[in-house]
């Protein structure tokens, strides 16, 4: 074998170099990053929801009280949902998802006690503690696809209650809890269908507030205020509505009527309307999802 020509190959040989590790600074960076997102979040999340729970509930009370204090109530005489509820022993209210910071406290003001639902998940247990401390019986469940936040059931275990219970009275977010916003969902008139009980459309508005920067652009009333409850109903539920295409129709009637409850409120509190707080021509897709 000639070496030589052997010397001369070798440059052009491929060398196969073995994988460059990462430097020993990334490595240690990235077990700190994994061993922080699978136990220590974990843990400052629980600490900090527990402490939500507990503390939010409370403050909310406080407010409320302070804007409910300073603030002129009207509408308080035609507000007659208990009257509905208990000529029919009972009844579904549903208003939209922009005015749900007053639900809590702003009808057990008028001293009705209201059944409603909440989400499961760290959030949900927060609200669920408020309604709760205004006395709301709570059910566990909600709209949302996402399965840390719902549970099924909940749409019958609520129909079962209103069936063996006297004079229940439900309010529901009907575009919640993910929108569109003005959107209704069917939950409730499926509640209201089989059950038996009237359908109330529902409102709390308020001269000044503020807009949080969500998806239904929740209100949050201010203190010195103008505060107006509105109520139309009871709507009962047609034998029509008893399939499908009879229960959309009769959905989208109410739709309709709660979009004009909302932009009547918009006009008395000479405030502009929200550009999708319009009705549609087209219904929307089947939804049967509570709100």
């Amino acid at each position: 074998m000639d070496r030589t020509a052997e010397k001369d190959d070798a440059p052009h040989r491929e060398r196969v170099r073995p994988a460059a590790l990462p430097p020993r600074r990334a490595r240690h960076r990235g077990r700190l990053a994994r061993f922080f997102r699978s136990k220590l979040r974990p843990i400052f999340s629980r600490r900090l929801s527990w402490l939500a729970a507990a503390v939010v509930p409370a403050l909310y009370m406080l407010y409320m009280r302070l804007v409910w204090a300073t603030s002129r109530i009207e509408g308080r005489d035609s507000f007659v949902l208990q009257r509905i509820a208990t000529e029919h022993n009972g009844a579904v209210a549903v208003l939209w998802h922009e005015e749900v910071m007053t639900v809590a406290f702003g009808y057990a003001y008028l001293g009705l006690r209201g059944h409603t639902l909440a989400s499961v998940g760290e959030s949900g247990e927060v609200i669920a503690r408020m309604l709760a401390l205004c006395g709301f019986v709570v059910f566990r469940g909600g709209s949302t696809t996402g399965r840390s936040r719902r549970r099924e059931g909940a749409l019958e275990e609520m129909i079962a209650h209103m069936r063996t219970h006297d004079d229940v009275i439900y309010g529901l977010t009907v575009d919640g809890s993910r929108g569109p916003p003005y959107r209704m969902k069917t939950g409730g008139l499926i509640i209201a269908r089989e059950c038996g009980r009237p359908v109330v459309l529902v409102r709390t508005w308020y001269k000044r507030c503020l807009r949080l920067p969500t998806w239904d652009r929740m209100a949050v009333p201010l203190p010195f205020n103008r505060i107006r409850y509105y109520l139309r109903g009871p709507y009962l539920v047609p034998e029509t509505a008893s399939n499908a295409e009879g229960l959309e129709e009769f959905r989208d009637h109410l739709e309709n009527d709660l979009i004009d409850l909302a932009a009547q409120s918009y006009d008395d509190m000479g405030q502009m309307r929200p550009v999708n707080l319009v009705k549609r021509s087209a219904p929307p897709a089947p939804d049967s999802a509570l709100a």
